[in-house]
């Protein structure tokens, strides 16, 4: 073997054998994650419920990286040092350092060598000391192996909102998993995360903030303002959200606290916030996976799709077709359904209140929880209304503006109705006449709490008014 050659061959085993040791840091900190929840304090699920201590999986906080490198143009050595050189990255609470040694990973991946990153600072920040003295010998082992000392990688114990008060860092980009916990009431926020994000983005050396949030950030009501906020900060927004069951983002689910619970780990959203394009409005689809799936859904980058600044909604759309995509770059001046519907008469039927492959249509017996009753003003009005509530074109709005599950009244009428589709549907009323006259044959039946409750799926009935609609 040459000289050359055998220089390649032991550069190739030095890589290998240093991604190896952040392997072995990144499974120690992954199976350690339970034990340093429940740490300190006389009582560990109490102390685990009050701080909202929660550790990421391995596979989770690679996708992480995937998409903050892919936001922030990161796609090879020379971009991942310019980065490096000019940024500082903060952890805010960091536990075992799954965020750190996923990020030393996926630089390796580039081809990053420990030399590389002994100028990389990233400060790491938790309240819970044992989580961080874990951190810091998995890191000491780390250096120990490849004979290198990460100077700028140094942890901080302290609540990270006092640690934002006191330090002066610039160029900062904060990236994490913060607590998901209720604030006590009469707090600015519900969730103790909202308080994380304002702070980080009122920080004066910000550049970016990337985190993974519960879903609640991209449609709540209570988190108006926040992305109100978020959107006022001048940076480019990426938003990947994730709605799935049994397979819940985070395996054990988030700890049992108030807020701090399994619907968070099922229903969350990894948020890019910064990046070289301030200009950028991006979203990905509510993304959900077969549990065999998982591997593939998490090495993957999603498909994103552009949304508008200035969405009517105020929200961080959750674009499920491109035909709706480009359905609302039309909709501007677009009548909303409201104004084709009554609210005096006899409805003329309801619309389930939960949603899940389809919205369900169904007679209207009474009023109660679990369904919305839909009066309109005449019989076509009905018509157009029974069209557009039972089109792909809704049900992707739904998808895209909804929480995922339930069907709302606001929804329903704040749906923008374009002049062309409401020519087609006033067009198109003997069809839906003739649907709703036979509906027996669209019927679906399932026992909720005793009862059987029936709705109708229209979806296969108005398939060729679905493909004009679009």
């Amino acid at each position: 073997m040459n000289r050359l050659a055998s220089t390649r061959s032991k550069s190739r085993q030095a890589q290998s054998n240093w991604l190896s040791v952040i392997d072995q840091a990144i499974i120690a900190a992954e199976a350690a994650e339970l034990e340093l929840s429940r740490q300190g304090g006389n009582d560990p699920s109490q102390q685990r419920k009050a701080s909202g201590s929660y550790y990421t999986p391995a596979d989770v906080a690679g996708h992480f990286w995937d998409l903050f490198f892919r936001h922030h143009h990161i796609c090879d050595l020379n971009s991942l040092l310019t980065f490096i050189a000019s940024t500082d990255l903060v952890e805010p609470s960091a536990g075992s350092g799954m965020f750190v040694f996923s990020f030393l990973k996926k630089a390796a991946l580039l081809g990053a060598t420990p030399e590389n990153l002994t100028s990389l600072r990233f400060h790491v920040v938790d309240i819970n000391l044992a989580a961080l003295r874990f951190f810091s010998e998995r890191l000491r082992e780390i250096e120990r192996a490849v004979g290198v000392n990460f100077d700028g990688i140094g942890p901080a114990q302290k609540d990270f909102l006092e640690w934002a008060k006191t330090s002066a860092i610039a160029n900062v980009v904060f990236t994490g998993n913060p607590p998901f916990i209720s604030n006590a009431r009469g707090s600015r926020w519900r969730n103790l995360y909202a308080d994380f994000v304002e702070v980080m983005l009122s920080y004066r050396g910000v550049k970016g903030v990337s985190l993974i949030l519960p879903l609640s950030v991209c449609f709540s009501r209570d988190y108006a303002d926040l992305r109100a906020t978020i959107r006022a900060a001048g940076m480019g927004i990426s938003a990947s959200s994730y709605d799935n069951i049994p397979d819940c983002l985070f395996k054990a689910g988030k700890p049992d606290s108030t807020n701090t619970n399994r619907a968070n780990s099922q229903r969350c959203t990894i948020l890019n916030i910064g990046g070289p394009d301030p200009t950028l409005r991006e979203a990905s689809p509510l993304l959900s996976w077969p549990s065999a799936e998982r591997a593939t859904v998490l090495s993957t980058v999603p498909a994103f799709r552009a949304f508008s600044n200035d969405d009517l909604s105020g929200q961080i759309p959750r674009p499920a077709s491109d035909m709706l995509a480009d359905y609302m770059r039309g909709a501007s001046g677009a009548r909303p359904l409201r104004t084709f519907l009554s609210k005096i008469g006899k409805p003329a039927f309801a619309v389930g209140g939960v949603a899940r492959n389809y919205i369900g249509i169904r007679d209207f017996e009474k009023f109660g929880p679990g369904c919305i009753p839909i009066k309109a003003h005449s019989e076509d009005e009905r018509g157009l209304v029974l069209q557009v509530l039972s089109s792909k074109l809704f049900y992707d709005y739904w998808r895209t503006y909804g929480d995922g599950f339930h069907v709302t009244v606001d929804l329903i009428e704040r749906f923008p109705v374009t002049a062309a589709l409401a020519d087609y549907c006033k067009h198109n009323q003997a069809l839906a006449h003739q649907v709703w006259a036979n509906r027996a044959a669209c019927a679906k039946e399932k026992l909720n709490s005793g009862q059987v409750i029936r709705s109708y799926d229209f979806r296969a009935a108005f398939d060729d008014a679905h493909s004009v609609m679009a």
